[in-house]
């Protein structure tokens, strides 16, 4: 029983020192920072605290420690940032900042737990990716359907990797799908005085198609077989949006036919060079 127990007891005991040298280090600020009056000198509890719990899992080895570590660091540097008097940002830019840099904190976890334990945090993209893509929404020029592209964008990434590395052909299905989503919405009404709504849903749905054949693409670096049912949803799809367009802008029907095949044509291609050079193994 007490052989069981000393991993348990183990862990407490770093958790124990890491805890009580990180209220330290807080304790260390806030009194500084009572006689020094800077007025900035508090944001640094939360990224000091992280670096503490940090640099005290690296050296015991213990990932559990970092994942604290790395998340109160990269919140405190995104709040340091946020709300420092120092950098005369906007607010638009100060959340986008914080976002990125909270982001990579998530991301720290993944690299961290890779390097100590061989057995990367996939989770911890999920929520890193998608921060990044909202920061960057605020940082990039004002546009609302950047809410809609760029969150799409980085949760199918985060699902594209974490499927390719762990081999899980389950979150490749849904990381191809978001990818033609995504650009769909984007596509179709950014710029809604140009078309109609037929028209409009007949871009979104033929970009939504396309994601349906991003699975047999990247599924064939997975598996030995081919995968073929995406293709049909896939083809429903592509002839339900040409009809929808061709129905609200006949004028333009050909050059948005022809556009599609192209990027087909070039899906297909990639298709042949993986399963030529043997990438399904």
């Amino acid at each position: 029983m007490q052989e069981n127990l000393k991993p348990i007891l183990s862990t407490r005991h770093d958790y124990t020192w890491g805890t009580g040298m990180a209220l330290i280090v807080v304790g260390i600020i806030l009194l500084a920072d009572q006689y020094l009056k800077t007025g900035w000198l508090s944001l640094l509890i939360l990224p000091a605290s992280g670096i503490v719990f940090l640099l005290w899992g690296v050296i015991t080895r213990k990932v559990g420690l970092v994942i604290p570590g790395c998340l109160l660091m990269g919140l405190g540097s995104g709040e340091f940032l946020a709300l420092s008097q120092f950098f005369k940002f906007d607010t638009h830019l100060r959340i986008g900042l914080f976002l990125t840099i909270f982001a990579a904190g998530w991301v720290l976890i993944f690299i961290f737990s890779l390097v100590m334990a061989g057995h990367p945090a996939w989770w911890s993209l999920i929520p890193g990716f998608i921060l990044f893509s909202l920061g960057v929404c605020f940082l990039a020029p004002w546009q609302p359907l950047n809410f809609v592209l760029l969150p799409a964008i980085g949760l199918s990434l985060a699902f594209l990797v974490w499927g390719m590395g762990a081999r899980l052909i389950g979150l490749v299905i849904p990381a191809s799908i978001l990818l033609g989503i995504g650009p769909g919405i984007y596509f179709a009404w950014k710029a809604p005085a140009a078309g109609n709504g037929l028209s409009q849903t007949g871009i979104m749905l033929v970009f939504f198609s396309l994601g349906w054949g991003l699975i047999t693409i990247f599924s064939r670096l997975m598996v030995h077989k081919f995968i073929w049912w995406p293709l049909i949803p896939g083809g429903i799809l592509i002839m339900t949006g040409w009809g929808l367009y061709i129905g609200g802008s006949p004028q333009h029907a050909l050059t948005v036919i022809g556009n599609t095949t192209s990027v087909g044509l070039i899906l297909f291609g990639l298709y042949l060079l993986l399963w030529r050079t043997g990438l399904q193994k």
